[in-house]
């Protein structure tokens, strides 16, 4: 399991891990540590929030010190999958010439606009949500970068993959996808109950955020390429985490409309 675990994290963080020869057995359960990755970005992210809440940092350095961590831990893999599904999907073509787009090491300019977009809307979400929500809302918050991976691993083993090579089908081909699928729901389930007894307001707007966001990223995968790649679960990560910071903000405002 260790093994696994170790996989996972240097498949995808920049994080330091030893190196050995990945066999078969240790692949099986590597995606069930997945989420293990979004447990170091959370407690950063804690560190973070501390240090603006306790050392009186200015908002705009904890915002921007709050979305540069994800893309520190993560080395930009899921950006990168972010700027090239938005490449693919503005290009309005075949699902096979979008395929071939997700392919070309190039840039193009409709996933740079696309990304830039994105980022100013997490720094101003990111922004209210430090004026705005209460830290019982952020400890939700911070496990919600677990859970998003706990989602984006689930869809990993579950969903068809929309062509037979890549580097998400490498990971996945030797999982046991059944049991790796039983796995993730329950960490889901689990990081759900937890938030319950944290706040239980966010933790529902969570549970309809998730459900939500899961049923539109299926829909979109089919409909734009014919199943997931490597590259979409990139682009589900990074509206799923924005996703989160946009509900915590709506169930705060809900809230305080009824005190």
């Amino acid at each position: 399991m260790l093994r696994s675990l170790a996989i996972a994290i240097s498949m995808y963080s920049r994080i330091p891990m030893p190196q050995f020869e990945w066999k078969e057995k240790d692949m099986r359960y590597a995606i069930c540590f997945f989420p293990a990755v979004g447990l170091i970005i959370g407690i950063i992210e804690f560190l973070v929030y501390r240090l603006y809440k306790s050392f009186y940092i200015s908002a705009e350095l904890g915002t921007c010190l709050f979305i540069a961590v994800p893309l520190i831990i993560t080395g930009g893999i899921h950006a990168d999958g972010f700027i090239d599904t938005s490449d693919a999907f503005s290009s309005y073509k075949s699902k096979e010439e979008k395929l071939t787009i997700l392919k070309d090491p190039h840039v193009g300019a409709f996933g740079i606009i696309r990304f830039a977009t994105m980022l100013l809307l997490y720094y101003g979400f990111t922004y209210e949500a430090f004026f705005s929500c209460t830290k019982r809302q952020f400890a939700c918050i911070f496990i919600s970068f677990i859970l998003a991976r706990s989602l984006s691993g689930l869809a990993a083993v579950t969903i068809q993959n929309a062509r037979k090579g890549g580097t998400l089908q490498s990971f996945v081909k030797d999982s046991n996808r059944n049991m790796a699928a039983g796995i993730l729901v329950f960490q889901a389930v689990v990081l759900l109950i937890l938030m319950l007894f944290i706040n239980w307001k966010t933790a529902i707007g969570f549970a309809v955020c998730s459900l939500f966001m899961y049923i539109y990223y299926i829909h979109k995968a089919f409909k734009q390429l014919g199943g997931i790649t490597g590259d979409l679960e990139g682009w589900y990560l990074c509206i799923q985490e924005i996703a989160y910071m946009v509900t915590a903000l709506i169930v705060w405002h809900i809230s305080m409309m009824f005190i």
